[in-house]
């Protein structure tokens, strides 16, 4: 069953408003449970024919008409109990760090990620049994073993924490997906530039945006992003600096870094990472089975490696996962990235494959504490945790190597998505190109040069131009 961990934004949403509502749902939706106060029964009425677990229960259990009835008031009675467990956690807070006007109350500064992280610990500790008492009794409840062979496979889907928001509309519900526009990916080779137009949709089926984790919608998007189609490999690694890594096959860009920091200050050098064994700001911030989210200008991307594309690109070569190299993407300087199995021999195209892993390692110890760090053992949280030990892998420190690859057969220099950090490279073996640039005005001509266009998103940068918010 999927990890119930309430995400961050949800957690600071009950401690900056004081209360929480459901997802919104119009009227003539199935009745509340008897015996409910009045003014919870008026929300559950209104907001259970839209609920994302009904639908998903009702989808994958099919029930007939007296069942039905009888798990809607199982969910009903739920989420009514949910949302007590929350109110009694928001009047707890106000004696302490999430109180009035201190980090996390009502009227008060927005809590810091240790804070949120601790509360957010606190509150799974109350939600987690609740949930689990919820499915140990629907799975009693049903009839046969083909409904529960059912709802055990639809277990692996649902997401029990619950809806965000706030009531009277006060704030932003989490609303079941809208149909996304159709999928758009152009790639050309014209005077040695890879160039790569697409709309930022996903030809793969996303996760629930927005969702637990992750207050985003999926929007289209505007890219023309450039490449050499000859790149060199410098004597010394790029940082990313702003930049995007690169762009998959079907026009998702790569953005590993995240804007989330130690006391919410980035100044402090202390990144955190997006997928980790401890990740402050939510489980995985949101991330979906292809390790992507939505940025808030509604801009999908990945942040480690694209199974949903992965499986498409399988599909299409009639492989198993691991059984070829799989070309995945382009990075902004040129070289090819491909997913984490490789020829065992670098040189040798008949050589087996394997998979291969990152030349970066966590550090032993613990972090420095007070005012130069969080403190604590080195755990991945951090992206300042890691250290690049050559040899230690098989790839150096940009998570790359040279060697033959099914479309490179004479040799190249290419990056690989490992199932470990750094995940998608966090720098260049080449000289990246403008066009990748976040939030950035490329010069006159973008690419760097003159005459051409702006950065992701067309002129003034990723979407929503220069200025936007920080991209995670």
């Amino acid at each position: 069953m999927l990890h119930q961990k309430l995400s961050a934004p949800f957690l600071s949403a009950i401690l900056l408003t004081g209360s929480v509502a459901f997802a919104q749902a119009g009227p003539g939706g199935p009745p509340p449970p008897a015996g409910m106060p009045v003014d919870i029964a008026k929300d559950i009425a209104k907001d259970l024919a839209k609920d994302p677990v009904l639908l998903a229960l009702k989808e994958a259990l099919a029930p007939n008409a007296e069942q039905l009835k009888s798990l809607e008031e199982r969910v009903g009675k739920w989420r009514a109990d949910q949302r007590k467990v929350l109110e009694d956690f928001r009047k707890e807070m106000r004696g302490g760090a999430g109180g009035p006007g201190g980090p996390g109350g009502p009227g008060g500064e927005r809590p810091s990620p240790e804070i949120r992280a601790a509360n957010e610990k606190k509150l799974a500790t109350k939600i987690d049994p609740l949930n689990a008492a919820f499915m140990k009794d629907l799975r009693a409840s049903l009839a046969d073993d083909t409904q529960r062979a059912k709802l055990d496979e639809a277990e692996k889907k649902i997401d029990l924490a619950p809806p965000r928001g706030m009531p009277n509309g006060g704030g932003r519900a989490q609303t079941p997906a809208v149909p996304l526009p159709p999928h758009m990916v152009k790639i050309e080779l014209k005077d040695g530039v890879r160039t790569i137009t697409s709309n930022g949709i996903p030809d793969h089926k996303p996760g629930q945006f927005p969702g637990r984790g992750n207050p985003n919608a999926i929007s289209a998007q505007s890219y023309t992003l450039h490449m050499p189609e000859h790149p060199k490999v410098n004597a010394e690694p790029t940082p990313h600096r702003g930049l995007l890594a690169g762009v998959a096959l079907n026009g998702i860009v790569l953005d590993p870094g995240t804007a989330e920091a130690w006391k919410n200050d980035p100044s402090t050098g202390w990144r955190q990472e997006a997928i980790s064994p401890m990740t402050i700001a939510g489980a995985k911030m949101g991330l979906d089975t292809s390790n992507a989210h939505v940025q808030p200008n509604g801009a999908y991307h990945y942040h480690a490696a694209p199974e949903g594309l992965i499986e498409i690109l399988c599909a299409a070569k009639g492989v198993k996962d691991g059984e070829s190299m799989l070309l995945i993407g382009w990075s902004a300087d040129g070289f090819p990235i491909y997913d984490h199995h490789a020829y065992s021999k670098a040189d040798d195209a008949k050589s087996p494959l394997k998979e291969v892993h990152s030349s970066w390692r966590l550090k032993k110890g613990e972090r420095p504490g007070g005012e130069a760090g969080p403190g604590g053992a080195y755990d991945g949280a951090y992206t300042q945790d890691f250290e690049y030990i050559a040899g230690s892998g098989d790839l150096d420190e940009c998570n790359g190597r040279v060697g033959v690859t099914p479309e490179f057969p004479q040799g190249t220099y290419y990056y690989v998505i490992t199932s470990e950090f750094p995940f998608i490279s966090r720098s260049f073996r080449g000289t990246p190109d403008r066009s990748f640039a976040k939030n950035d005005h490329a010069p006159p001509g973008g690419r760097g040069r003159p005459g051409g266009t702006g950065g992701p998103g067309g002129r003034g940068g990723r979407g929503s131009g220069a200025g936007g918010p920080p991209p995670r």
